[in-house]
């Protein structure tokens, strides 16, 4: 029986395994996994001892129909190259590196290339993954990609030039919101008594229940600025600092991060 394989598990490869294997979205006699150091599996093989653990890259593509490929960006070229005379021209490769375009990894692979950022939101099954495929990737292998990352929350069809910055708003934004309510916790807990858990605390929980009020009540971002900023209020006072220093930091933040993109896409353009 052909196999899906499935190449390196770490952080973000492991979760995505995980999730897939405790969905049943593929039953573990389909899967076939290995990573570099193979003890790292051994928990992964207790809980599903269906699945087959391969002793090498090689190992894998021979067995297997697509392939997941989940190492880190600077490998994906690397291990492709290293496998690509040991798989067949109609083999589906599925890779999550961020500054990789399938454009460039075609040149080291012809056939069919799936690209796919998640986002560290899918461990709770929320958020969205960007998904985009090659033109050899056919109506039914898309399909195949999509129903796989559904299961850990949505998924969003993106062109090849629009991951950088589809990234910044979904992968990388689970660390810019941390960091922003980080330095809101902290300047909160100079102005009292509060501690840092209790403050860190009213922060959560607001910012879960803002979430609710924006996904379950049909409100937009305006709407719950209107609804709690009273003209002439304190809350308003508070909007007009943030809106002085937000605005610029955002465009620099852009700016700095689509620009490190199209740097990493030039350097392994080149590689």
């Amino acid at each position: 029986m052909e196999k899906i394989g499935f190449i390196g598990y770490g952080a973000m490869g492991s979760m995505i395994i995980r999730k897939i294997l405790s969905s049943g979205v593929l039953d573990q006699s389909e899967i076939i996994v290995t990573t570099r150091t193979l003890g790292k599996l051994d928990v992964l093989l207790k809980s599903y001892p269906g699945l087959e653990i391969a002793p090498d890259n090689s190992t894998v593509a021979q067995k297997s129909g697509k392939i997941f490929l989940f190492v880190n960006t600077g490998e994906v070229k690397g291990v492709l190259g290293e496998i690509k005379d040991n798989i067949a021209i109609d083999t589906h490769i599925i890779y999550i590196a961020a500054g990789l375009t399938v454009e460039n990894l075609g040149k080291v692979f012809q056939g069919k290339i799936s690209k796919v950022i998640p986002t560290l939101t899918s461990e709770v099954n929320e958020g969205i993954s960007l998904v985009g495929h090659n033109h050899q990737v056919n109506g039914e292998e898309a399909q195949f990609v999509e129903k796989i990352f559904k299961v850990m929350g949505e998924v969003k069809l993106v062109e090849d030039d629009q991951f950088g910055l589809g990234a910044n708003i979904t992968s990388s934004a689970p660390a810019f919101i941390s960091y922003i309510m980080l330095k809101y916790s902290e300047a909160a807990q100079k102005k009292g008594t509060f501690t840092r858990k209790e403050v860190d605390e009213m922060i959560i929980k607001t910012l879960y229940g803002t979430s609710k009020l924006l996904q379950e009540k049909n409100m937009d971002f305006e709407k719950v600025i209107g609804r709690v900023a009273t003209r002439g209020g304190i809350t308003e006072d508070g909007l007009e600092v943030l809106d002085e220093g937000l605005t610029p930091l955002f465009d620099e933040l852009f700016t700095r991060t689509l620009g490190k993109y199209e740097i990493l896409e030039r350097k392994l353009d080149l590689e």
